[in-house]
């Protein structure tokens, strides 16, 4: 699997193409990159499961703009709502 990410956490803009054997090592790869990004603020991350930070960012997210997405039941579901909110694009392999 393959995809780029494009976003804006903590003010700093990411635009990465991230390579994995599937949706669950991406989650993984997104997880260290944004907890790399925050700095001693991100160390709490490292608590978190993958899927467990992918929870917490929607959840965020809904909050940040009024929205009631469902909280992602797997790594696939993660990776399809950031495709749907543009953030994440499925790139071929």
């Amino acid at each position: 699997m393959k995809v780029r990410v494009k976003t804006e956490i903590a003010g700093r803009s990411i635009d990465e193409t991230l390579a994995g054997t599937d949706a669950d090592d991406i989650l993984t790869q997104v997880k260290s990159r944004v907890a790399k990004e925050l700095g001693w603020k991100g160390l709490f991350l490292n608590a978190m499961t993958p899927l467990g930070f992918a929870q917490e960012a929607v959840k965020r997210y809904n909050a940040a703009n009024n929205s009631s997405y469902a909280p992602p039941q797997s790594a696939n579901e993660f990776v399809q709502l950031g495709s749907q909110l543009g953030f994440v694009e499925i790139l071929p392999e």
